[in-house]
């Protein structure tokens, strides 16, 4: 089985595929409508000369025409290089010489022009083509139809589909070469336990180098489902309630952000507030039945459903309504923040896995979740532990190879088992616990490990917390850097009758540093001695992608940004 075979199969179906919005109006492209598109644009990319196994990259936001482009290279044997639309040119070139390419297509204008900077760097000639010169609107022959369906249908499971280059947070980045066999694997195996049908459908937004984002748009192909294609990320939020998903995929980060909205909203409103609590508390009794499977008392489920209905609906409907389960991944997630949106009725299923691993090989579902836990491994997935509590995977989820890179790889592969560099152990039911990047824990002066990715959910529990920094390798003792939620402080100010005259001084006002200091003295009664957060900073700065300080999957860059705030760093500890 191949991605080839999805294509084929895909024809067939005169269900909705895409949606997407023009205007003020969203249209609509059926499977026969959109597999139109799909032979167009293999028709067009035979006119630039693309032939099978030739590596061609991908450089846009995440748009329909994308995913079609997508399955006409994978459909026709050719390799494709997604590449993250914000890039720098240093990023940019080193994936375009070190992946081979021979043509890449650009979105926008300023992707062209950013070529045009870095072409003088290439090593071999590489052509650029503008997105919009490929031509969607004429109908292929049906001569050319005839040889993308022969070329889909001799499509081996040991073919390369795509080298996916990793966004990690330190050093330069992977390609993780994935074969057919991998995309099947995962996919198939994935969709069928969250047991999506083909009148579903999802909003998506997570961007196609990432391959969380690139295995949505695959299960739709398996599974038959709609795809709507979000405006943007700032458009997120009237989107859903435009679209009204049946399910969601995203990483933690998209997660965070609502309930500091909704988390901000309450905090405001003392009433409701009060509501809001009883609420959670009631959710919270009535999830441990449900876990249990033991009947929940009547008298608490009439408590829990009028509770529900005044609390958690604006949640709900902020989600279109019809939402029947989301998907976390690409990064950690604090479980206080998923039994949040379980308690809400939104069934929160965190999951774990790599680049390297085509994305999860561990999920939680509706029938088997244990909040905490990033579920039981899926499929033919194998775990075993290294000495130091490493996870150890194999699979046919996994990636070939490091492309070019054979040191890396022998690092990464011993005796078929991939290592994750993530430390984790199983639960007594089986499901997965991850414990910390091995890369990322910190080693204090006094010899002391501690996970700060522990300590940054943690932190962020705070509405009005952004983005986090823990330090502390090599150190005496455990220090934070902390961003703030700009819109969300403003608010809480207004309500607190705080006057400034700059945002600085609202930052470093007195009454918000000793609200901060309040949550952290409430984690660290929480911890160990050597773990607990002693000093912390505010920093002014908002972290993004395009500054540099945050991954594309949203994780903080721990190196650059250590970098970057070294003298402030300094100074908390002198």
């Amino acid at each position: 089985m191949t991605i080839g075979n999805w294509i084929i199969n895909a024809g067939q179906r005169d269900s909705v595929a895409v949606e997407y919005k023009v205007g003020s109006h969203w249209q609509q492209l059926s499977w026969t409508d959109y597999l139109e598109k799909v032979t167009s644009a293999y028709q067009a990319l035979l006119q630039l000369g693309v032939q099978p196994r030739q590596h061609v990259g991908l450089l846009s936001s995440t748009r329909w025409e994308w995913s079609a482009i997508d399955l006409a290279l994978l459909g026709s044997n050719s390799v494709v290089i997604p590449l993250y639309p914000n890039l720098s040119d240093e990023e940019l070139t080193f994936i375009v010489n070190h992946s081979d390419i021979s043509i890449l297509i650009a979105e926008t204008e300023a992707h062209q022009k950013q070529f045009e900077r870095i072409q003088q760097n290439l090593e071999r000639p590489v052509e650029c083509v503008p997105l919009q010169n490929i031509d969607f609107q004429t109908p292929a022959s049906e001569e050319t139809k005839q040889k993308f369906w022969d070329l889909c249908r001799n499509l081996k499971s040991s073919d390369v589909a795509t080298i996916v280059y990793t966004s990690g947070t330190t050093g330069r980045p992977k390609g993780a070469v994935l074969l057919h066999e991998a995309i099947v694997s995962e996919v198939s195996e994935s969709f069928d336990l969250f047991g999506v049908k083909p009148t579903d459908k999802a909003l998506t937004f997570l961007p196609y180098a990432h391959v969380l984002g690139r295995i949505e748009h695959w299960g739709s192909c398996y599974k038959g489902h709609a795809l709507a294609y979000a405006e943007s990320i700032e458009r997120i939020k009237s989107n859903l309630k435009e679209v009204k998903p049946d399910f969601l995929i995203a990483v933690p980060r998209i997660f965070e952000k609502v309930y500091s909205g909704i988390m901000a909203q309450v905090e405001t409103q003392k009433a409701k507030q009060k509501i809001f609590q009883m609420a959670i508390e009631t959710a919270k009794e009535v999830q441990k039945y449900r876990r249990t499977k033991q009947t929940i008392p009547w008298l608490l489920l009439l408590k829990y459903q009028g509770l529900h209905q005044l609390a958690f609906t604006p949640v709900l409907d902020a989600f279109g309504g019809r939402l029947k389960f989301v998907v976390s991944g690409g990064a950690p997630l604090d479980s206080e923040l998923s039994e949040f949106f379980w308690n809400c009725g939104i069934p929160l299923l965190e999951g774990y896995g790599l680049t390297e691993t085509s994305a999860a090989i561990t999920v939680n579902t509706l029938n088997n979740h244990q909040v905490g836990t990033v579920g039981k491994p899926i499929g033919d997935v194998k775990i075993k532990f290294a000495e130091d509590g490493e996870i150890l995977v194999k699979s046919k989820k996994c990636l070939k190879e490091y492309y070019k890179n054979p040191e890396e790889t022998a690092k990464a592969i011993q005796d078929g088992y991939f290592a994750t560099g993530d430390v984790g152990e199983l639960t007594s039911q089986g499901y997965l616990k991850i414990t910390d990047r091995k890369k990322d824990l910190i080693k204090t002066s006094g010899g002391k490990y501690v996970a700060p990715q522990k300590l940054e959910g943690l932190l962020k529990q705070d509405p009005l917390v952004s983005q986090v920094l823990i330090h502390g390798d090599q150190r005496k003792f455990i220090s934070a850097l902390i961003t703030l939620e700009e819109a969300q402080v403003k608010q809480w100010a207004t309500g607190q009758g705080i006057q400034y005259e700059t945002l600085a001084d609202l930052y470093h006002h007195p009454i918000l540093r000793a609200r901060l200091q309040k949550h952290i003295q409430n984690i660290n009664s929480k911890l160990a001695s050597y773990e607990s957060i002693k000093k912390f900073e505010v920093i002014l700065d908002t972290w993004t992608v395009e500054g540099g300080e945050l991954t594309p999957s949203l994780k903080a860059k721990r190196k650059f940004l250590e970098t970057k705030y070294a003298d402030l760093i300094s100074e908390i500890y002198d």
